[in-house]
């Protein structure tokens, strides 16, 4: 069980601004699988990331690599021929490094050429070098693409044709409306786009991560330590399987988005900080267990958002309800043996909560997994009208829980 949930993070500045520490940053922060620094073709030699590599294989990390002038939207400008030629030139001196992921295909495709142009990417790529995972990111609402853009497939049967013709196995989106304070609209959003691209990543057998906040950008509010937590948990319950950051790096030069991890002179903020013990949290607790298991189906407590079905009576044979003082998010997950897991989110932002499962004890035995199986707790708790006990978590905070049957 030694497979880590995924933490990325957008990563804009290049390697002329990158120093030698940076990834024991990645690694303090509890990034997975960060993105480097980025190269430009004609101007940064791919040999330069290899004391960045090779420092990332020895911190355990593994690394995507962005080259500006190796996107979909060069391969519209340059051709196939010429894509494949310098995917060659820059993966050469990198084969077989077992720090790298894989290489960034691009960003929010929105032509016909685009999305064509990215199955052809990612297609060149898998030849070259079949061992890698392309990264790319689309866009939220892919459900309502119009089919003239995805060849006259729905996004779902696109999905699965770039899976099947191209090797196509993540990809992920961005949405930050959650963080948009007071906006009942934008957390229905959130939760409409998780459920809508979480099941077409089901149906295709490709992962899905999700791109949220780490910066204060536009109208959305600095993240607190519960807004990472709950970004990470309410996604990785509903069937993500890793989580990208935007961003990273603050740029001296950029309007409005500020409180970046990392700042412009280079120093750890508070945020830096928040965000470690959030991902170090979720991995030391969750995040190998959950990546062993196989996402199920996904229901939420309180208000119905994004069309998710409301966890009640009737949703599970043995599992009835999930009582809570706050929203919920309850899902089930499956190992390769079959056996189920119960998932529990509180879906607070603000406020925390207690939240009692009941079940039928003659049935199911339901024990609480914490640090990724390596301690096991019956799950017992009562209720009476003189006293409510149950599972106390604070705003974001899971609880996954083993269901045996007898």
């Amino acid at each position: 069980m030694a497979n880590k949930f995924s933490f990325s993070m957008w990563n804009y500045p290049t390697l002329d601004d990158a120093v030698p520490n940076d990834p024991e940053t990645w690694a303090e922060c509890g990034l997975t699988v960060p993105m480097a620094h980025t190269l430009e073709y004609g101007k940064h030699s791919p040999e330069h990331l290899i004391p960045y590599l090779d420092k990332c294989k020895e911190l355990g990390l593994k690394c995507i690599v962005r080259v500006i002038g190796l996107t979909y939207g060069d391969y519209c400008s340059i051709g196939a021929a010429e894509y494949e030629k310098r995917f060659a030139e820059i993966y050469a001196p990198l084969d077989g490094h077992p720090a790298l992921y894989g290489f960034f295909v691009g960003d929010e495709p929105c032509l016909e050429e685009h999305y064509s142009a990215c199955i052809e990417c990612v297609k060149i790529q898998k030849r070259i070098a079949p061992e890698l995972h392309p990264y790319l990111n689309l866009h939220t609402c892919m459900d309502d693409t119009d089919p003239a853009l995805l060849g006259g497939r729905t996004f779902r049967e696109w999905l699965k044709y770039a899976a099947k013709e191209a090797g196509l196995e993540i990809f992920s989106y961005g949405h930050y409306d959650q963080l948009w304070t007071g906006n009942e609209d934008g957390m229905d959003s959130y939760y409409r786009n998780l459920r809508a691209l979480s099941e077409a990543a089901n149906d295709a057998g490709v992962d899905l991560w999700n791109t949220q906040l780490s910066t204060a950008h536009y109208m959305f509010r600095i993240p607190t330590e519960y807004d990472f937590m709950w970004q990470i948990t309410t996604a990785a319950a509903l069937g993500s399987r890793g989580v990208v950051w935007f961003k990273f790096y603050d740029r001296a030069l950029d309007h409005n988005a500020h409180t970046s991890p990392i700042d412009e002179y280079g120093m750890k903020t508070e945020q830096f900080y928040k965000l470690m013990r959030c991902q170090r949290r979720f991995n030391d607790m969750h995040g190998e267990l959950i990546m062993s298991l196989r996402f199920k189906k996904g229901y939420l407590t309180g208000k119905p958002y994004g069309g998710y079905e409301t966890f009640g009576e009737g949703c599970h044979p043995d599992i009835k309800n999930v009582i809570g003082t706050e929203q919920a998010v309850v899902s089930f997950f499956e190992d390769e043996n079959g056996t189920e897991y119960l998932c529990v989110v509180n879906a607070s932002q603000t406020t925390p909560g207690v939240f009692r499962i009941e079940h039928d004890r003659e049935a199911v035995l339901v024990e609480e997994i914490r640090l990724n199986g390596r301690k096991t707790i019956e799950y017992n708790y009562e209720h009476t009208e003189a006293h409510w006990d149950g599972l106390w978590l604070h705003p974001g905070q899971m609880a996954i829980f083993k269901v045996t049957h007898k």
